[in-house]
């Protein structure tokens, strides 16, 4: 690195380059943000789209503010996103960003960088950015039968404010028992409920399902992800309001035996990893589908945790299948035990559509 490159700092957006292994030759391109500096290694701890983090030298990033001095004389536009899509596939900067490349954090600064899509100067193509919403089911979807209808209700903790999606069995106040519990959290910003989990019907099967959902962007953009240590503190405080709601203001039923069976995908499986990490004596099962462990949680605190099956295809492109064979391996070291299903033909975005949901329920159903 020169002298007169820009030194980079931390939360700076960069693009990797220049790698030449055959693993790290797939990351060039690829957008995603400075966390830490290792002074030992010499090496920047960078933040990928799954959440993960690779360490890497300077010389092997490209960053934002060196685009604006070289591309636009160091000044910074009103509106940087602007130039966004042109620093994210300009060939001039190393190998282009991979098509669908996406941003994960929302602390990316600056604040303008996050939104959804945005046309270059140097080029018409849009780049997703970001963690964008799911696209919600079609009516024709709605209308099928396949999936779970939901209720939404806003629940006011002490850490915060989450949203609750729910789903159960229809009862009489008589009738309103304690029920297997599904406690889930669903991919990407962790706002919608996840097209999987509506598919898994569990009404139908006399279980309860619980998705919790941050605030809407324009309502507490604050709101951590869930996947971070307050995130976890909200999750933790969310499952107590369950147990403690006996008069069901707040779900339908109670979580039968005081305990979850925790499921997440992506963002969402590494944010029930953690609170099953935390709170251990109230999960029943742990069930990612895709996911990896979040920075701060001790994969041995996940030892008492069973069962716990990880799904994730064998063509993730986000690198989770990897992350997921570490995260088993550090647990059965810790001597707790993983069961690592592998789906054949599915990627990180389509695995819903390839994963068996009877043989997802047949495994639930051995945790009940």
């Amino acid at each position: 690195m020169t002298s007169e490159t820009l030194p980079l700092r931390r939360g700076v957006l960069v693009r990797i380059r220049g790698l030449g292994s055959a693993q790290g030759a797939k990351l060039n391109g690829t957008l995603g943000r400075c966390d830490r500096f290792d002074e030992q290694t010499g090496r920047w701890g960078v933040v990928l789209p799954d959440g993960s983090s690779n360490a890497l030298k300077p010389e092997n990033l490209f960053s934002f503010d060196e685009y604006l001095k070289l591309e636009h004389g160091g000044i910074v536009p009103l509106e940087p996103s602007t130039y966004l899509a042109d620093f994210a596939t300009n060939s001039k900067f190393e190998a282009l960003a991979p098509e669908g490349a996406t941003l994960v954090h929302k602390d990316l600064p600056p604040q303008e960088l996050l939104k959804e899509t945005t046309p270059g100067p140097k080029t018409s193509k849009k780049v997703p950015l970001a963690r964008k919403a799911s696209v919600p089911l079609t009516k024709q979807e709605e209308a099928s039968g396949k999936y779970s209808a939901v209720i939404v209700k806003e629940v006011e903790l002490q850490a915060g404010r989450l949203r609750l999606a729910i789903a159960a069995p229809q009862a009489q106040s008589a009738e309103r028992r304690p029920l297997p519990t599904i406690l889930a959290v669903s991919r990407g910003e962790q706002r919608h409920v996840a097209k999987l989990f509506r598919a898994l019907r569990a009404e139908q099967r006399g279980w309860q399902l619980l998705v919790v959902m941050r605030p809407l962007s324009g309502d507490r953009p604050d709101c951590p992800d869930l996947f971070e240590p307050a995130g976890t503190v909200l999750l933790q405080q969310l499952m107590q309001a369950v147990l403690d709601d006996k008069d069901s203001e707040l779900t339908p039923f109670g979580a039968m035996s005081g305990v979850f069976h925790l499921a997440g995908m992506s963002n969402g499986g590494a944010a029930v990893l953690a609170l099953a990490a935390k709170a251990p004596e109230l999960t029943a099962s742990l069930s990612l589908v895709t996911g990896f462990v979040p920075d701060f949680v001790e994969v041995k605190a996940l030892r008492t945790v069973s069962p716990i099956y990880f799904y994730v295809g064998d063509s993730d492109e986000m690198s989770h299948l990897e992350l997921l064979r570490k995260a088993r391996e550090g647990i059965k070291a810790a001597g707790g035990a993983v069961h690592l299903h592998v789906v054949k033909d599915a990627s990180h975005f389509n695995i819903g559509e390839h994963l068996s949901l009877d043989d997802f329920w047949r495994r639930l159903e051995l945790a009940r």
